[in-house]
Formats: structure tokens, sequence, C-alpha cells
């Protein structure tokens, strides 16, 4: 029991303290590549979905700014919940696979650990191999309000190898703990990133700006500052059931106390 007790503490300590750190410092060139990696989740999200209603993925890059943008297409008339669907898919998305990650973490012992870092190398390749060009030749506003430019296909490569060989390496190192309470860290600045991101397209689409939501609600009777509003609460919920499923479920190593007959 005090075992448990120690552990889940770890937890959120690990928890809120990347939390606080990402929210207070995320602007700093040292996280960088934290924002990257939440950008390639972002941008692999509506590539995902893209493919998934059946539509064609271009390309999926981010830049040294922050930004990514994804090029797909759709042959013949697309309906309203595909577009709706893959322009939700990069924000909820991030968020998903952090409170996901969050519960994945927490019981990553045993040597789980490593297989399941191994895992996030091979899907950064997947991605990189699928859908990141080495030339891009962005055009037009979505480039332009994204600060995508043709160097960005080169940027994106490199930052995949980079993650990969990061991973590969905390994947080899002996330390379960370390492992895990990066895979959490990784997890909450995923979950955090596309919250306070989400608070950003709010405001933004307060202001009438462009956005993911605007493109859902170009399509739909409800405004772009509505659609963010629901993809905040989306994005809170998947944080808030990933820490709490860590924290509340019964561990499975944990052993069975027995009753002497």
């Amino acid at each position: 029991m005090a075992d448990e007790q120690a552990e889940r503490q770890e937890i959120l300590t690990t928890v809120g303290v990347t939390a606080v750190v990402w929210l207070v410092f995320s602007s700093m060139t040292p996280l960088l590549p934290l924002r990257w990696f939440v950008t390639l989740v972002h941008e692999s999200g509506h590539a995902v979905v893209a493919t998934l209603v059946g539509g064609d993925v271009a390309s999926v890059t981010i830049n040294s700014h922050g930004g990514g943008l994804t090029n797909w297409s759709y042959r013949g008339d697309i309906s309203t919940t595909k577009i709706v669907l893959v322009a939700a898919a990069g924000y909820v998305g991030a968020a998903l696979v952090g409170g996901l990650m969050i519960e994945v973490g927490s019981r990553l012992r045993h040597g789980r650990g490593r297989l399941a870092v191994f895992l996030l190398a091979a899907l950064v390749t997947a991605i990189g191999i699928a859908w990141v060009p080495w030339t891009t030749h962005h055009t037009g506003e979505a480039a332009r309000l994204t600060g995508s430019s043709e160097g960005d296909g080169r940027f994106t490569t490199y930052f995949c190898i980079g993650a990969i060989v990061v991973l590969l390496l905390l994947g080899l190192q002996r330390s379960e703990r370390l492992r895990r309470n990066a895979v959490l860290a990784l997890a909450t600045v995923l979950c955090f990133a596309s919250i306070d991101d989400l608070r950003g397209v709010l405001d933004l689409s307060s202001r009438g700006g462009h956005s993911d939501a605007a493109a859902a609600a170009d399509v739909t009777p409800l405004s772009s500052w509505m659609w963010s509003a629901i993809w905040l609460l989306v994005g809170i919920t998947a944080a808030g059931l990933g820490l709490w499923s860590a924290l509340g479920h019964e561990r499975e190593d944990t052993p069975t106390p027995t009753v002497p007959a």
C-alpha cells in the first residue's frame, strides 16, 4: 500500500511539475523540441483522420517556429462530417493521445516501458516515411499563417530522425523509472499544449481569425468560437480522464492480500 501511494504521488508530481514548467516556460528556446513534437502529433492527427475518411495526404510538415501544415485532398464531393473530423483531429487528437499516454505511462514497468518507447519511435518513423517529403512547395494563406516554407520538409525529416534517436536511447537506458517519468512528462506536454493552444484558438475565433475551428465553422451552423470551446472541453476531459485513470485503477502487479483459512 505504501509503495502504491508513493507511486501515485510520483505520478502526480511528474504531471504537476511538467504542467507548470510547460505553461510558464513553453515559449523558451530549450523547450522548442517539445513544441515541435506537439505540432508533429497535431499534424499527424489531421493526416491519420484524412486518410481514414478516404482523403489523400500529400505532406505533413512542421517548422522551426512551432507551426505546421498538412496538405491533403479528397476526390469528389466531401461530406460536412468528414471535414469537421479532419479539422478536429489536430488539437483534439493531440489531447487524446496525451491522455492515453498518461494512462499507459502509469502502467509502465517490468520491461513494458522499453516496449512502449520503442513503439513510439516506430510511430514517428512511420509518420516520417509515409507523409514527410524532403522538398515542399507551400503556398497560399494557410502556409503564410503557419509560417510554412520550402525548407520545412527537410526540417521535419531532421526532427523525426532526432526524435527517433532520443526515443531509442531512452528505451535502451536501464532505468525503468526514468522511462516512465519521461513518457508521463511527454504525455502531459501533449495534453497541456493542446489545451493551451485551444485557449488561443478560442481567443482567435472570437476575433474572426483563421484556424482549424474556422474550417469546421465554414461548413456548419456553429461558429469557430463554438467549435473551439467544444474542442477545449474535449481536451480537458481527455487529460482529466487520463490522470484519473492513472491514479485510480488497481495496479496489476500489486499483490492481493491472502486471508488465512
